[in-house]
C-alpha cells in the first residue's frame, strides 16, 4: 500500500487497517513457525543418524512400562509358583553284599612294627574290611582284605 492513501482514511478506519494487518501478522508468524518446525523435521529426518534411538521423554515412558510389567509378571510368579517339595536327601548307591555261599580267603595287612616313631607302642583301634571278587576259571572266590587301624597309644 502507498503511505499516501492513508491521509484520506479517518482515524476509525486507520483502526481497523491496523488490527486486520495485526492479524494478518500473527497469522503469518505462526505460519512461518509451523513451517519451521515441519523444515527442522524434514533435515533430521534426511540428514540425522540412520540409528534407531529414542529421546529422553520415549526412555523414560519405556522405563516405567517395564518396571510395571515386571513388577505384574513376578506376581503372577509368586501366585502360580508351587511350594517346592521338600527333597529326601539321595542316598548314595550301596553294591549288594558277595554271596555268603562262595568260599572266602583272608588277607591280613598289618605294620611291620607296633613301634611309633617315638617310642611308643601302637594301640589297635578297629580295623576296615574289604572284599573282592576273584575268578578263577570254573570257580568264584572271595578275597577279605582286613587292614587295621593304629594309633600311638
Amino acid at each position: 500500500m502507498n503511505p499516501a492513501a492513508f491521509d484520506h482514511l479517518t482515524p476509525e478506519q486507520l483502526r481497523q487497517l491496523a488490527a486486520q494487518l495485526s492479524q494478518r501478522v500473527d497469522r503469518l508468524e505462526t505460519l512461518n513457525q509451523r513451517l519451521n518446525h515441519e523444515l527442522a523435521v524434514l533435515r533430521r529426518h534426511r540428514f540425522a543418524r540412520r540409528s534407531e534411538q529414542l529421546n529422553a521423554d520415549q526412555l523414560n515412558l519405556l522405563d516405567e512400562m517395564i518396571e510395571a510389567d515386571i513388577a505384574a509378571i513376578e506376581a503372577e510368579l509368586e501366585t502360580a509358583r508351587p511350594e517346592p517339595a521338600k527333597r529326601e536327601p539321595r542316598q548314595q548307591p550301596k553294591r549288594a553284599p558277595l554271596p555268603a555261599e562262595l568260599p572266602r580267603t583272608l588277607i591280613l595287612h598289618e605294620p611291620d612294627s607296633t613301634q611309633c616313631a617315638c617310642g611308643c607302642q601302637l594301640k589297635r583301634i578297629g580295623e576296615d574290611v574289604s572284599e573282592k571278587l576273584d575268578y578263577t576259571p570254573g570257580t568264584f572266590t572271595v578275597e577279605r582284605h582286613i587292614r587295621g587301624k593304629w594309633v600311638c597309644a
